[in-house]
């Protein structure tokens, strides 16, 4: 055997190492994504997306307020007012009804926040 004689590779093998190289350049030249501070109150930031996520998440929690409300009644039918499943429905629901709550909270002032840097602009 000769070792200084050059080898050569089967098709797929540089198939795989063209696809290699593709898949490593395209990476390199993908743009970051950029992300948002959520509790950060200041002006640079998109307030207005984040009092939109806020908001949804406050839908969110209100739906499952909701549904839970309807569970316990349910439950209540089902196994009694004394049930666990009656007063673990009930306190989820106001659990849920508390964070929806606080995330409309949150909207309103990041919202608030946006409205005032786009009142400094004029």
């Amino acid at each position: 055997m000769n070792e200084l004689m050059p080898t050569t590779h089967s098709p797929h093998v540089r198939l795989d190492i063209l696809v290699l190289l593709y898949v490593l350049t395209v990476a390199g030249c993908a743009q970051p994504i950029e992300t948002i501070e959520m509790t950060s109150f200041d002006p640079s930031h998109d307030q207005m997306a984040i009092a939109g996520y806020y908001r949804d998440g406050a839908m969110d929690m209100r739906e499952k307020a909701a549904s839970l409300a309807e569970s316990a009644v349910r439950y209540e039918q089902l196994f009694g007012p004394q049930s666990d499943w009656v007063s673990g429905a009930r306190q989820l629901s106001q659990y849920y009804a508390a964070a929806a709550q606080e995330q409309e909270r949150l909207a309103n002032a990041h919202a608030e926040i946006a409205r005032t840097e786009r009142q400094h602009r004029k």
